[in-house]
């Protein structure tokens, strides 16, 4: 949503950006010298830490919250005058914010990245004023099975910046460098990848491998690197912990491998993106809206979702086919740079809020 507001504002459109101030929550946004206003005013009925709500407000608050959102809320739409309001996650806001918009006058665009849009959905507002918007297919279908009402509900795949992970020349494919980039916890997969390596070392196959990311439950990590060691692996396996930006650059130009393992089922995945843009391998487990990514055995390779021994074997299979590992590789490749790329997806963006004027 930050980088939407940045390439909004860059395209000549005057963005007010409206949102909670959560301290301990960076943004990886530069807005650099575009105009857009940041006002961090909005009060949650929660915290939120990446991947869970850590607290929420006792419900007695819920009224003092939605008076105060309320207030600032009416403030903007009075000195901003806007045309449309583009809202993304309100799990932690309720349905009260975009109907306080919606009764001014003013349409709302609602962009759903999780498989729920934060509220129920018998309160799903009309066509009339409110048009969804889904970051994959998978979570748009998953909304109407669900009983949401959104016939007019959009895809829009969210992008990603590719020119920040581009690379002219692949990674060398001498032997498998394998990286895992995400939050280390169960339900993203990092002991699904971590047994696949055991198998691998078993088997004599070459290889090394990353596994990076912060992770809520340090006694999981503790468990991983156990493991690790009593398997002999610990030179082959490295767990540096959360990377920075450019961190995460710099582990795909020594790496042309991205596993993505992950047990639930994912609203779509933009790591994905980034690291085939970056000329790495893209296997992944395809859950939720992952599997829109790529097309199977010819940009990139999916494995059975918890299996181990299935990931294993298709990683061997790269490391035993250096032509077709080449293919694949630079066919998911393109397929970032032409389909996933966010300047097209912020211009199809634009497109819906103007045809929603219209």
């Amino acid at each position: 949503m930050a980088d939407f507001a940045k390439l909004l504002s860059e395209r000549g459109h005057e963005v007010v950006v409206l949102t909670s101030d959560l301290v301990d929550l960076e943004t990886n946004c530069d807005l650099g010298s575009v105009s857009t206003k940041v006002i961090r005013s909005l009060l949650l009925k929660g915290k939120w830490s990446p991947g869970k709500v850590m607290s929420e407000e006792p419900i007695q608050r819920h009224a003092y919250i939605n008076q105060k959102n309320s207030y600032t809320l009416i403030q903007i739409l009075t000195e901003f005058k806007p045309d449309i309001c583009l809202a993304g996650n309100i799990d932690l806001l309720g349905l009260e914010v975009l109907q306080i918009v919606m009764a001014s006058g003013v349409p709302v665009a609602h962009y759903v990245m999780n498989k729920t849009p934060g509220f129920a959905p018998v309160l799903t507002p009309p066509d009339s004023m409110y048009r969804c918007i889904t970051c994959s297919d998978w979570v748009r279908q998953s909304l109407r099975q669900d009983g949401y009402s959104i016939e007019s509900a959009i895809v829009l795949y969210p992008g990603a910046i590719i020119e920040e992970f581009y690379q002219e020349d692949l990674p060398k494919q001498d032997h498998l460098k394998i990286a895992y980039a995400s939050l280390v916890m169960p339900y993203k997969g990092a002991d699904v990848l971590v047994e696949a390596l055991s198998l691998l070392n078993a088997a004599g196959v070459k290889f090394e491998a990353t596994i990076a990311g912060g992770s809520l439950m340090p006694d999981f990590v503790t468990e991983l690197e156990k493991f690790v060691q009593s398997e002999e692996m610990q030179d082959r396996i490295k767990f540096p912990g959360v990377l920075s930006r450019q961190g995460l650059k710099e582990l795909f130009k020594s790496h042309n491998i991205l596993v993505f393992p992950s047990r639930f089922d994912e609203p779509f995945g933009i790591s994905q993106i980034e690291a085939m843009a970056a000329g790495l391998t893209l296997v992944t487990s395809g859950t939720g809206g992952a599997a829109e990514i790529i097309d199977d055995g010819k940009d990139g390779l999916i494995f059975g979702r918890e299996d181990p021994l299935n990931l294993a074997e298709t990683l061997a299979s790269l490391a035993s086919d250096i032509d077709r590992w080449g293919d694949i590789t630079k066919k998911g490749q393109v397929k970032a740079i032409t389909k996933f790329n966010q300047e097209k997806s912020v211009e199809q963006l634009e497109n819906i809020l103007l045809g929603m004027l219209n």
